[in-house]
């Protein structure tokens, strides 16, 4: 019998769309390492990956297999026992605690590259000239007073020109990942390290210029990336502080999900959850994949986060690293 895309993949028919493009990444870089021992081929895995990445090609795709058996407890429509949802409040904690200790890469980051310098916004190419970029100076992060509550309308008109998309590809140009990313400084793009990790090449877009970057510091234990961006002319973002928050305040996720650019939708602050490293900010405001290394921003228009993650049970249950963390960022691999 022939082998499934999700067996190419090895995960399961009801694998979200996070776990199917983290899948893809851990395949690749077996092949990269020389360590993959299966019988499938990297053409193989990239066509896994581009039918089950895409939501409409594969509800065609699992039409042609046979139907997986309805669950047998109405209650849980993600098909776990219904005492689950009694637990859920302990999976969540449990669930941050096992995301930073399973973030790093299975290799070191470099974490000082060279990014080629841009005189103007111009698509990107790879073989253009490479320069080395300096290491900007840490970004000061302070707990500055909020101005007047805003709508969505005016967060988004002050923050929206600091917003980036992310785009990450392997040596023979097929993309690796794609996220978001927030402009903190001139030329230095934050986001989150899943998003690069593995790449060969980086571009940045933000408003209508497209830029090659490279990664300046990598700190995999925060799951944050600093990108050299040259030639990027775009505003930064006031930054704030967790200590800000309160639960239950409005919040904005600003990012490109599913490389929809300039996406922003709102929600509340559900809850600050305590990790090993630190305070994790959980949100309704919805996230996809491709919001990862977004902004959080308060009423004020401040960044108090970077969307990182979202837990697979559940709705509305996703993540987002403080802004502080940016200022603790060590070049660091576990």
């Amino acid at each position: 019998m022939a082998r499934t895309l999700y067996q190419i993949l090895g995960i399961s028919r009801d694998a979200s769309t996070v776990e199917v493009e983290a899948a893809f990444r851990e395949r690749m870089a077996e092949f990269k390492e020389r360590t993959y021992a299966g019988a499938d081929s990297q053409d193989d895995m990239r066509e896994a990956y581009r039918v089950l990445s895409n939501v409409n090609a594969r509800a065609d795709y699992d039409e042609t297999l046979p139907k997986l058996p309805q669950a047998k407890d109405p209650e849980s429509s993600a098909g776990f026992p219904a005492w689950m949802k009694f637990a859920l409040p302990f999976v969540l904690v449990v669930a941050v605690f096992a995301w930073m200790k399973m973030r790093a890469p299975k290799e070191p980051v470099i974490t000082v590259k060279s990014v080629t310098r841009l005189e103007e916004p111009q698509k990107v190419t790879n073989d253009e000239p490479v320069d080395s970029a300096p290491a900007p100076a840490p970004l000061i992060v302070a707990s500055a007073p909020m101005g007047a509550p805003g709508t969505a309308e005016d967060v988004f008109a002050a923050t929206s020109p600091s917003i980036a998309r992310v785009r990450a590809v392997d040596p023979s140009g097929q993309k690796v990942s794609q996220g978001s990313g927030v402009v903190i400084s001139p030329g230095v793009v934050i986001t989150n390290c899943h998003v690069t990790t593995g790449s060969a090449d980086i571009s940045v877009k933000v408003g209508n210029g497209e830029y090659r970057a490279a990664v300046t510091l990598a700190d995999e234990e925060l799951d944050l990336c600093r990108l050299a961006v040259s030639g990027l002319d775009a505003p930064s973002v006031a930054v704030s502080t967790v200590k800000s928050l309160r639960t239950g305040q409005r919040v904005f996720a600003i990012g490109a999900p599913q490389g929809l650019e300039l996406t922003i939708s709102e929600g509340i602050v559900s809850s600050l959850r305590e990790s090993a490293q630190g305070t994790v900010i959980q949100t309704t405001a919805a996230i996809s994949p491709g919001s990862s290394g977004g902004g959080l921003f308060d009423a004020g228009g401040r960044l108090v986060g970077v969307v990182t993650f979202q837990h697979r049970y559940g709705q509305n249950l996703n993540f987002a690293v403080p802004a502080d963390w940016i200022n603790e960022m060590q070049a660091r691999t576990k």
